[in-house]
């Protein structure tokens, strides 16, 4: 995208959301070969619709992401108008579209009817757990290096259920290894495999499509924590077998805090009980008859009055990654975060602990600093405008950085050149 076709974009956008501000950036979809073909992106230009201050660093898009200006004039202009005219309900056929662009963001062959709108990837979490039969002595396998999202709702199951969480620890060496570990583990017992398609801890991309084809061999239920791979990582999410699919939006896709989303393989939307329900839930309900169907799609998951400016906000954050395609930033990410990886092989007294294995790299990149706390290189980064995120989960104690649109290789040599003082406390 070359500056002056990407400057236009971005004048458009802002005429467009004053009008229609869900389409914000419509008509900006562009294959990997289109994208090729108009340039490189002007990202300086990309990065001046980002609010962080033009000398701070923000390496933590795994934690939280920032949104870009189109997203909150979405989600302003849109409290606004529901300040004006307040409704409880909300327009069925824009929420269509919307889920059909974040369908789109799990592959082609996610439809919108298989996904639903939830608030984080830790309520998807526990849709999943509570739509799973699990019972005392059923078993859960998960790994040691999950997000809390996981952890504390995979152990409030096993104290009110009497169910087992069983886990195994990452191999960071082989993918093949992750898939012979959790095979390992299976029972007749075994009910839920639940584990992180990218792992918050280090980055790494778990060989998804071979869990899930050991999953469908052994019988058992599949579901991914997406939080680290929703808008990071290209993928198809029929292609790994997984049953469940749950992300927050607020991360890698910029979208507005407190959005998410829950996938629900086809073959399981009639079978999946959700434990919430309300309105908007049902396909059809009489109380005099005492009869309640509900909605035969993933919608059922879906309960409530809804906050339309998020939903709105989400559609726009879809649209800004859809002017660029997930491929390109993957390229750019990917690039970010091996030049980096350069610079840290090259680093006395840091021991990398992201993937060896190439194919299970990811834009994230974890690092430990020989006898010092993870923490205190953190906080003396962040006195430099260096904003990384510590690793505490599995008992790391590193550092973690993650590299999106919103950085660029300026910011990568100078955490490079930063980096000794702060492993020094400097």
């Amino acid at each position: 995208m070359k500056r002056r076709s990407f400057l236009g974009m971005l004048g458009a956008t802002a005429g467009a959301l004053v009008v229609q501000p869900t389409r914000a950036l419509a008509g900006t979809t562009r294959t990997p070969a289109q994208a090729a073909a108009a340039g490189t992106p002007d990202w300086a230009t990309v990065r001046a619709q980002f609010r962080l201050p033009k000398d701070f660093a923000y390496f933590n898009t795994a934690g939280l992401g920032t949104s870009p200006r189109p997203v909150l004039d979405v989600l302003r202009q849109r409290t606004d108008r529901d300040e004006e005219a307040p409704s409880p309900a909300h327009n069925e056929d824009d929420y269509t579209r919307i889920r059909g662009k974040c369908a789109r963001l799990l592959g082609p062959s996610c439809r919108a009817q298989d996904v639903a709108f939830v608030s984080t990837a830790t309520e998807g979490v526990n849709a999943i757990l509570n739509a799973v039969p699990l019972g005392r002595g059923d078993e859960i396998i998960t790994s040691t290096h999950e997000h809390a999202a996981v952890i504390i709702a995979a152990l409030h199951k096993s104290q009110t259920t009497g169910c087992v969480v069983k886990t195994f620890e990452p191999d960071l060496v082989t993918a093949q290894g992750n898939v012979d570990r959790i095979a390992a583990l299976v029972t007749p017992k075994t009910k839920l495999i639940l584990i992180s398609h990218v792992m918050c801890t280090t980055g790494q991309l778990v060989p998804a499509a071979a869990i899930g084809r050991l999953a469908a061999e052994r019988g058992v239920t599949y579901a991914l924590d997406g939080a680290q791979s929703l808008a990071h990582v290209p993928f198809d999410i029929a292609a790994t077998g997984a049953h469940y699919y749950t992300a927050s939006c607020h991360k890698w896709l910029m979208g507005p805090k407190r959005t998410g989303l829950l996938y629900v393989r086809p073959d399981r939307q009639l079978a999946a009980v959700p434990t919430v329900v309300g309105a908007y839930s049902d396909a059809g309900v009489d109380f005099a008859k005492r009869t309640l169907t509900l909605r035969p799609n993933a919608q059922r998951f879906e309960y409530g009055t809804q906050n339309n400016a998020l939903i709105y906000g989400l559609e726009a954050a879809c649209d800004f990654h859809a002017a660029f395609g997930l491929d390109e930033l993957w390229r750019r990410n990917s690039r970010l975060a091996g030049l980096c990886r350069s610079g840290l092989e090259q680093t006395a007294g840091v021991d990398i602990l992201s993937p060896q294995d190439v194919p299970s790299r990811t834009a994230i990149l974890t690092f430990r600093v020989k006898g010092r706390d993870g923490r205190t290189v953190a906080a003396a980064l962040a006195a430099k405008k260096l904003r990384v995120r510590t690793v505490t989960e599995a008992g790391l104690n590193a550092v973690r950085l993650s590299f999106h649109i919103c950085n660029d290789e300026e910011e990568v040599v100078r955490f490079l050149a930063e980096l000794p003082g702060a492993m020094r406390g400097q």
